[in-house]
């Protein structure tokens, strides 16, 4: 016979419930062996603890019940999911009218002779078709005897309630030589079948109170039992218990820490630097222009002969806003001067990697950069920082609020300015290195708007050299 069971510290408990467990025995007994069956208490438990005969004896009966409510909850909280406590007595009961319905006889091994005789008056009351083979108080200390006297009533089953651990020795080692087919231990259930013991009320029993009971019927024989019992039993199982639980806290510790990150990642917004993210529908759009105003730029500037740097500006941002004539200013909506910064971001980009070097390259990052300025005077709400935020605009973010940009510019300007001798270099740097000037006071920290006009600040700056451009020509 098999049985769904759980590892008890080595120990291989029973998870059925009473009835389920009843019906498998009824419905396999006729098969080849014979099936023994254990009860496990807390006082057991703690007592294999100390003897490995009876350690090994409970290991292998093939059925092991959780008879006491500390086995039951020691179970659960390490994981075992036993459904309810299982008794000798009740599990007794409950297999006697199924045994008598099938025509099972029985063998009741154990007890004085006149307890013996009023059980079996009791049975034949309760249980008038049950057949009773045969009886024998067991204080034979003999068991090979024993299990001969059972072996020759010729009885399918055998209740014995010997001593513990007696009585589970029995059931395992002389078991099959009883000729059963069925053998289990029911303790003291005999003694109360016979009435000469009460057991506690159901409450106490449900509540696993019922030792209390025990103890205060006889306070001599079960106080000193019970009280060593349990103590080991506490002193051996709860340390398990807070390891076990340790464990669990760590796990479901490490599970909240990984499921937390996962929730940040997917919450976190992209870096742009880090990973590959799909750009926002404006993004794309810029990106999409920039190529068009690239292309409009090299056309203004191959067909002139002389290139009017404020005249190109002007048809620029007229091209970026869709006018005839850029004449107003401060009139810019949020949304349009977001996407011109885009749009002339990209172009500088695009600038710098299609055209490195050369007049041509100047004059295409010079347009570009007084057209931000234009574009900022006509929107001075917003500050100037918020708008160019590195992720999405590097390249202008870069050369009006980069620090360390702005001051190798300045010091490469300084050192060209006081060489003796030094030869001019290409005018390439030319424009990063006067805009990295004319804006060395935007320090990144700084909290000022972009809302301060930009004539107060040209007046303290000396610009005819570099805003104010002559006619250029890039041939």
């Amino acid at each position: 016979m098999t049985s769904d069971r759980g590892d008890f510290f080595g120990l291989m408990l029973d998870l059925r419930r009473q009835a389920s467990l009843a019906d498998h025995i009824c419905s396999n007994i006729h098969q080849e062996g014979c099936f023994r069956h254990l009860s496990l208490n807390a006082v057991k438990f703690a007592q294999a603890c100390r003897d490995r005969g009876l350690w090994r004896v409970l290991a292998q009966a093939d059925c092991l019940s959780a008879d006491g409510m500390g086995i039951v909850w020691s179970a659960r909280l390490l994981g075992l999911a036993v459904p309810e406590r299982v008794t000798g007595i009740d599990l007794m009961e409950s297999l006697l009218p199924r045994f008598e319905a099938a025509g099972h006889s029985v063998f009741l091994l154990g007890a004085r002779d006149d307890v013996l005789h009023r059980v079996q008056a009791r049975l034949r009351r309760d249980f008038p078709e049950l057949i009773i083979a045969g009886g024998h108080h067991g204080y034979d200390p003999d068991d090979a005897k024993l299990a001969e006297k059972v072996r020759a009533s010729g009885a399918d089953v055998v209740f014995v309630a010997l001593p513990s651990p007696r009585k589970d020795a029995f059931v395992v080692n002389y078991g099959p030589k009883t000729g059963c087919r069925f053998i289990m231990g029911v303790g003291g259930a005999f003694d109360v079948l016979a009435g000469d013991i009460r057991r506690a009320p159901a409450m106490m029993q449900r509540c696993g109170l019922e030792f209390a009971w025990r103890i205060a019927m006889a306070p001599r024989t079960m106080g000193p039992r019970y009280g060593r019992g349990l103590w080991r039993f506490a002193g051996g199982i709860i340390p398990a218990i807070l390891r076990a639980w340790a464990g669990r806290f760590y796990r479901a510790a490490g599970w909240v820490v990984i499921v937390g990150f996962a929730i940040w990642l997917v919450l976190t917004p992209a870096d742009a630097s880090g990973q590959v993210v799909l750009p926002p529908p404006e993004i794309e759009a810029a990106e999409a222009n920039a190529s068009q105003i690239m292309q409009f730029l090299t056309d203004q500037l191959s067909e002139n002969d002389t290139v009017e740097i404020d005249d190109t500006v002007d048809a620029l941002i007229a091209r970026l806003l869709g006018r005839d004539v850029v004449t107003s200013e401060g009139n810019l909506r949020p949304e349009d001067f977001r996407m011109v910064l885009l749009v002339l971001d990209r172009v500088l980009a695009l600038t710098q990697m299609l055209m490195p070097g050369g007049t041509g390259s100047f004059l295409m990052e010079l347009i570009v950069m007084k057209a931000v300025l234009r574009v900022v005077a006509m929107y001075p709400e917003p500050k100037m920082r918020d708008a160019m935020a590195a992720g999405t605009m590097p390249e202008i973010s870069r050369r009006f609020f980069d620090a360390g940009y702005r001051a190798q510019a300045v010091a490469s300007e300084t050192t060209d300015n006081t060489s003796p001798g030094s030869i001019s270099k290409p005018p390439q740097p030319f424009l990063p290195i006067r805009f990295s000037t004319y804006y060395r006071q935007w320090d990144p920290a700084a909290t000022q708007s972009w809302n301060t006009s930009l004539t107060e600040e040209r007046a303290d700056t000396d610009q005819s050299d570099w805003i104010e451009q002559p006619s250029v020509s890039p041939r």
